[in-house]
């Protein structure tokens, strides 16, 4: 539910991550790459340096978080909930420009 209000407040602040489309260059995806800077998910084409290779389901749980596909989202797997939470956290993060301390704190 946390990483749901978080996407959601982003999006509502213009900086809704793309989970499937490349965040560059619009390439329709799933896309395998993520990059917290770029935006989301990104193709080979438009791939950078740091950029992660989440598993495809962690990818769709985010999707399903942010567009309310609640079925989706209750059918994931705990690994990929933890791995989700971890690109949520690092998006979070980076389009802040600071850590918000209160995370740790707040049971997932």
């Amino acid at each position: 539910m946390l990483d749901a209000f978080l996407l959601r407040s982003l999006a509502v602040n213009g900086y809704a991550p793309s989970f499937t489309d490349c965040a560059k260059c619009g390439m329709p995806g799933p896309n395998r790459f993520f990059s917290v800077a770029s935006g989301g998910s990104i193709c080979p084409d438009c791939r950078v340096p740091g950029s992660v290779v989440p598993s495809p389901q962690a990818l769709e749980l985010l999707g399903a978080l942010l567009t309310g596909d609640w079925e989706t989202a209750d059918a994931c797997e705990a690994r990929y909930v933890r791995e989700g939470s971890g690109l949520v956290s690092a998006y979070l993060h980076w389009h802040l420009e600071r850590g918000l301390r209160s995370l740790r704190y707040v049971e997932k």
